[in-house]
């Protein structure tokens, strides 16, 4: 048994190194001028949020060489899939830095974040200049320094949006916060967020959380105590917000629902059928929300693109990198931290940006789901 362990141990370490070399012989014949990286999971739970993370990169590089470049400098792109997966995650940023050249521009993530500290100054280190568009389980707590990182936009702050939504509509009613207890969801930061909100306003007592899949809670459990203890607005925040749904409006059909989109898209609303009507879904502002982006959205729906969901994120970090080094006419890490904590770039880019976790003017939009189509109401 031992040396079967230990044999097994061995394999998995032998895998490990492979992948960092692949990794490394990849990036190393990957460049043009100038080589950005995007770091996100291919696979997996995450796999959807991957695949829009690296099409919105994919659509700025694109639009920025079909003009010229950056100062004259073509881009090239690299994916790479870290899985999710902290240690894939570390040792992908300490690759990255061992190519610290002229070939690395610019890193956009990671998008999973429990390991963000350490990633985040190994960048730093190495200067290498990194984005984070936007972070699956993020905490305002994580970031030390200002500098280290631009990120636009955070699940935390669906948290803020939800209770402005909740106090201007159903105030007073209780509300039930109901969420998949796992390490890597993030989601406990986001009941931390929503139990601030609700105290600083002087309404804790109307809040109560309901931990659903590893807690040993059976969904359908759930929705019977939501219904015997009188709750009347659900925030679900959950893998399964499905089936989960199906059983509180089986309970009741008039209860008023909250989730994210990315949680429901579109396919699962329909499949719902009439239990979706009503249903109220949180998704972050598009590049279609905002005039800033009037005349490259245009662009983009020239080449028959809607960008939607994370891909304006990814879209976002690239232009606004692309904006730092024309301003400074160079990709010089240290001028353009600089110039990434000036008030200019605060003016230009704050509908999108943070720093450090402070939150500007970053607002979670929030739709109606009613009769198969989607109102704005926040």
């Amino acid at each position: 048994m031992i040396n079967v362990t230990h044999n097994m141990i061995i394999m998995k370490k032998s895998l490990f190194f492979l992948w960092c070399a692949a990794v490394l012989l990849w990036c190393a014949d990957a460049f043009a001028d100038i080589t950005l990286a995007v770091i996100a999971p291919k696979a997996g739970e995450n796999a959807k949020s991957g695949q829009e993370l690296f099409e919105g990169a994919r659509l700025a590089v694109k639009e920025i060489n079909d003009n010229g470049g950056v100062n004259g400098e073509k881009l090239d792109m690299l994916t790479i899939d870290d899985r999710c997966d902290d240690r894939l995650a570390v040792s992908t940023a300490e690759m990255l830095s061992l190519l610290n050249s002229k070939k690395i521009g610019l890193v956009i993530g990671p998008y999973c974040s429990n390991q963000f500290d350490q990633i985040a100054e190994i960048y730093e280190k190495s200067k290498i200049f990194q984005i984070v568009p936007t972070i699956d389980a993020y905490h305002p707590g994580h970031i030390s320094k200002e500098e280290q990182n631009i990120l636009l936009g955070t699940k935390t702050q669906m948290s803020k949006d939800f209770f402005q939504f909740y106090n201007q509509n159903f105030a007073g009613l209780k509300v039930g916060f109901v969420y998949d207890d796992k390490e890597t969801g993030g989601y406990g930061d986001i009941a931390k967020t929503l139990y601030e909100e609700f105290r600083h306003y002087g309404k804790s007592d109307l809040l109560k959380f309901y931990a659903i899949n590893s807690s040993g809670n059976d969904a359908d459990d759930v929705a019977e105590t939501l219904q015997k203890e009188d709750i009347h607005v659900v925030f679900v925040l959950s893998d399964d917000a499905m089936s989960f749904i199906r059983y509180v409006r089986r309970e009741d059909e008039n209860k008023i629902i909250f989730t994210a989109k990315s949680m429901l898209p579109e396919n699962r609303l329909r499949d719902l059928g009439s239990l979706a009507n009503g249903i109220y879904l949180l998704d972050l502002p598009g590049i279609k929300d905002s005039l800033m982006f009037t005349e490259s959205l245009v662009n983009l729906r020239l080449l028959g693109v809607e960008p939607e969901g994370l891909e304006t994120y990814t879209y976002v970090a690239v232009k606004l990198w692309g904006d730092l080094v024309r301003d400074v006419k160079s990709f010089n890490y240290d001028k353009l931290v600089k110039a990434a904590n000036t008030p200019l770039l605060q003016e230009k880019w704050g509908e999108f940006l943070m720093h450090s976790g402070r939150p500007g003017t970053v607002k979670y939009i929030i739709e109606e789901y009613k009769d198969g189509s989607f109102r704005q109401v926040y």
